[in-house]
């Protein structure tokens, strides 16, 4: 049975282990969508549907031609993503911090951890790093076509992104675009959209220009911090934040764009689902693990004690469009109002 963090977060009894949860979700919104299922092995095969079988009408006292439809084993993996943590001996012994030395280190680890995650769920990329997982960017190029969705232009083309503020027919062709993808998502079985800070906060302001009906398809929902999450026709739209230089978009708004200017940003929306075409995230049992690999005793090799944090984790795609790609879409913070 698929669980998400955040429903096991709320029945986790030891302390250790609920904390790093929830440190996780806090930094990493994505997380708290996303539904894992248990694999028992490094590798799990994935079966795609290719080619639906035929069908037809006879007439009476005809016969059917049989037929059968097609499928492909793709092998999906999971990787480990953690570190560890040493604490000297000697901070057992003081007492006047102005910041438990604990707490803080931890805190600081697992929203590095947050935010790599974060990166290569969008950017993972065999080609550059082979121990990581491969993200949407990497598996929508390998999708069909229907998968990439162009806001302006077709693939190959020389088509600059489209300025969605730069006219009011701009706007219009945009949330046609958005719609277009939202169906193109695994028939509109939309359950998250994952994009910039700025094209979030672009969506309402593009209905804003035109004076549209927003409320007819944006809405807002609550996580589990109780924090305000805008949804577009009821999926969470997440914004992907900074990688772990804290500087650095992990969507940016200078991807190239069919001119090859570097102005363009994706939109990417997911379908979650086993059995429904759609993408999920795998893990080895018992998930993430936290523990102290000395039993709570002193390191050998230093003064110090140990924590380690630990997850054997990855996705799976059993659809060919459980994730799309939004692309050729100006980064709003280049468009013209």
């Amino acid at each position: 049975m698929a669980y998400t963090l955040a429903h096991l977060a709320g029945i986790e009894t030891d302390p250790l282990r609920q904390f790093v949860i929830i440190n996780l979700l806090r930094n990493a919104k994505a997380m708290e969508v996303i539904p894992w299922e248990s694999v028992d092995s490094l590798r799990s095969i994935a079966i795609r549907w290719r080619t639906l079988p035929s069908v037809a009408f006879r007439a009476i006292g005809g016969t059917y031609t049989a037929s059968e439809g097609t499928t492909e084993q793709v092998w999906e993996s999971v990787y480990a993503i953690g570190g560890e943590l040493l604490f000297d001996r000697v901070f057992k012994k003081i007492k006047n911090t102005v910041v438990d030395p604990y707490r803080q280190q931890s805190e600081m680890k697992l929203e590095a951890m947050s935010l790599v995650f974060n990166d290569y769920l969008i950017n993972g990329d065999h080609a550059t790093e082979p121990n990581g997982f491969e993200g949407f960017k990497k598996r929508a190029a390998g999708s069909p076509a229907r998968a990439s969705v162009y806001y302006a232009g077709v693939s190959g083309d020389s088509t600059a992104a489209l300025d969605v503020t730069g006219s009011a027919a701009n706007v219009v062709s945009f949330f046609k675009k958005l719609e277009q993808q939202y169906v193109n998502t695994n028939g509109g079985k939309v359950n998250a959209i994952f994009l910039n800070e700025a094209m979030m906060l672009g969506v309402g302001h593009a209905a804003r220009y035109i004076q549209g009906a927003g409320g007819m398809f944006l809405d807002t929902t609550k996580d589990s911090f109780d924090r305000d999450i805008v949804t577009y026709r009821g999926a969470p739209m997440i914004d992907m934040g900074l990688k772990a230089d804290q500087s650095t978009d992990i969507i940016t708004d200078t991807e190239v764009a069919n001119d090859s200017g570097a102005d363009a940003t994706s939109i990417y929306m997911t379908s979650w689902g086993l059995e429904s075409g759609g993408i999920t995230g795998i893990e080895l049992p018992p998930g993430l693990e936290v523990y102290d690999p000395n039993n709570g005793g002193e390191m050998s090799t230093q003064p110090a004690t140990q924590v380690r944090v630990e997850w054997w984790l990855g996705l799976a795609q059993f659809g060919s469009y459980g994730i799309t790609r939004g692309r050729n879409v100006e980064g709003a913070s280049n468009w013209t109002a």
